[in-house]
């Protein structure tokens, strides 16, 4: 099968419905036209809004507003008349300077995340907010500087509003998909008592919200083969993959790539009164960056056994610090020539071992989650889905961010740990 049809766009092609979506935000140098996409619906099948039986967009005009408890979905102000499809029954023919193509980028951007990650799940997965509303409501267009997934709707603002050029968030893919991350675990884990809130709760949250967008990214041919042509294979380079939340060529919300422990970042038994916004993502970003880890070594470790990459390199990689940058980069360089294919679906194997690792763990998560029990549940995930292949990995990966198990390991504990995973290779 070739590597662009088991993309969640792709394997569509040809059946389902066309959307054109930025990868990456326009505004940088680099995104270009925005690139099609097929998702999982046939044409003819997506109502006006666009809408479909698990979301729909309304078009509010001059909403200056966010929701919030009592004021929610449905929305009964001024809107626009709802988007309705080309005579093909396809929604790429828009121009994307004109607010009916923000319409159409929410929905296609949800929808193909949605895709992706139902295969992820398995099945779809049920609304919070079932209960009272039986659709998901997106509003592109909100004049506020944020974006954010609560009881029934994701809605979006933008970025720098005050500025000449504020930038739409509902054009920005990775902050699309990390508001339906939010929606995904509100359904997964359910939501604590008011008074059982905890910080952990909280960044975990965050972090698994940057995964879900980190993996859909992958979904898309563009990002995937900029990220290799650029890189070379050596993802741990700033690339796009590891960029969240990015508003422009140097600016982003979060990186997937960072070098942070719990011991950077506050403990997680504080109060969440006490603890600043930013403060409570920036205790997410160890358990992010423990995941883009684990996905990065995995790629490696595809690689070196499929003969794409020596084990030497391999090893020489993972040194940090004590390795020389010029000589791995030419050795990616050198591997590489030639073989962008087969790089190619090896990194489609290893994000859909992530992506399937991750909601197999979610879903055995509850609302008063902590660390050691996200740590547990991808381990038992990746013993449930490989027999243990990537348990060296993920104990090295975890344990050096300071994400213990549930039980203790000290160092000592630590090194037999490891020592026992590495029977288990891929």
């Amino acid at each position: 099968m070739a590597a662009e049809r088991r993309f969640a766009g792709g394997e569509h092609r040809g059946r389902g419905t066309r959307f054109r979506l930025y990868p990456q935000p326009s505004v940088r140098a680099s995104s270009g036209e925005p690139e099609t996409v097929w998702v999982a619906r046939p044409p003819g099948s997506i109502g006006p809004g666009p809408s479909d039986e698990r979301m729909y967009v309304v078009d509010a005009i001059g909403k200056d507003r966010p929701y919030d408890f009592p004021h929610l979905p449905p929305y009964r102000g001024a809107h626009s008349p709802p988007l309705r499809p080309g005579r093909d029954g396809h929604f790429d023919h828009l121009d994307p300077t004109s607010r009916e193509f923000m319409a159409a980028h929410m929905y296609g951007t949800l929808r193909f995340v949605l895709d992706a990650w139902d295969r992820y799940f398995g099945a779809p997965i049920p609304w919070h907010f079932a209960a009272d509303f039986p659709r998901l409501e997106l509003v592109p267009l909100v004049e506020w500087n944020n974006a954010h997934s609560g009881y029934g709707f994701i809605e979006t603002g933008f970025a720098r509003p005050d500025e000449p050029d504020p930038q739409p968030f509902c054009l920005n893919f990775d902050v699309l998909a990390h508001e339906l991350g939010h929606a995904f675990l509100y359904g997964l884990l359910g939501t604590p008592p008011a008074d059982r809130v905890s910080a952990e709760y909280i960044a975990f949250h965050e972090s698994a919200s940057d995964c879900v967008a980190m993996i859909a990214a992958l979904h898309f041919d563009s990002v995937v083969d900029r990220l290799l042509e650029r890189s070379r294979g050596n993802i741990y380079l700033p690339n796009e993959l590891n960029r969240i939340g990015e508003l422009s060529e140097t600016e982003q919300i979060r990186l997937a790539s960072q070098s942070l422990t719990l011991a950077d970042v506050p403990e997680l038994a504080t109060p969440v009164e006490e603890l600043s916004q930013p403060q409570r993502h920036a205790m997410g970003q160890p358990l992010t960056g423990a995941v883009f880890d684990i996905l990065v070594e995995v790629f490696q470790e595809m690689l070196a056994r499929d003969g794409l990459i020596s084990r030497e390199l391999d090893q020489l990689s993972r040194q940090e610090e004590d390795a020389p940058a010029e000589i791995i980069q030419a050795q990616f360089d050198s591997a590489y020539a030639g073989q962008h294919d087969k790089f190619k679906n090896v990194l489609l194997d290893a994000r859909d071992y992530m992506g399937h690792c991750l909601a197999a763990a979610w879903q055995t998560l509850s609302w008063n989650v902590s660390y050691p029990e996200v740590a547990a549940a991808l381990l038992s995930a990746d013993q449930q889905l490989t027999g243990g292949a990537g348990k060296e990995i993920m104990l090295e990966s975890l344990l050096w961010r300071g994400i213990d198990l549930p039980f203790r390991t000290g160092r000592r504990a630590y090194s037999e740990l490891v020592a026992r995973a590495r029977a288990a290779r891929w």
